[in-house]
């Protein structure tokens, strides 16, 4: 039994080390260290969803921290890599507003389906009173109007919503 223990340590700590997680796709594109900010004027802003898309299958995302700074990693077939390939891609960052609930779940799934209504009725109109922190049309890489070239020459971009409120 103790063998047994002392393999299971040796292999935790060799997967820790090595890696033991899916192995990297043949068609797993060159990988180039990047970071996207997305900043309103000066100040960053956090929790902001970067996605890339293009035509390849590759899902390339990140999200800011308290710096406003996104470090992109790419996922193919499972396997996931710090990094972005390079190409011309379609951008949408993403930051939904939030609305705390005055009513506890346990309240809500006590609603009948009318007063269930009125209420999620009663959060959407707040929730829409709220300011976006990005705009809405961001987050949708079709028509956010954001596109990025990363070809190796630089490891970061930068996107201002200073500007876009009303986009």
């Amino acid at each position: 039994m103790k063998n047994l223990i002392a393999f299971l340590v040796v292999a935790t700590i060799a997967c820790s080390i090595l890696g033991c997680g899916k192995k990297k796709p043949a068609d797993m594109p060159d990988l180039v260290p990047f970071k996207v900010k997305v900043v309103d004027g000066s100040t960053p802003i956090e929790g902001v969803q970067v996605l890339l898309t293009y035509d390849k299958n590759p899902v390339i995302t990140g999200v800011t921290d308290k710096s406003g700074v996104a470090e992109l990693t790419t996922t193919l077939q499972g396997y996931t890599s710090k990094g972005a390939p390079k190409g011309d891609f379609r951008v949408a960052c993403i930051k939904e507003p939030f609305l705390e609930h005055w009513k506890t779940p346990q309240e809500r799934a006590m609603m009948d389906p009318g007063q269930a209504g009125e209420y999620n009725k009663e959060y959407q109109a707040k929730l829409a009173e709220i300011p976006r922190e990005v705009p809405a049309s961001w987050a949708d890489s079709m028509q956010s109007g954001l596109t990025l070239t990363i070809d190796g020459s630089t490891d970061e971009a930068t996107f201002d919503v200073d500007g876009h409120a009303n986009d």
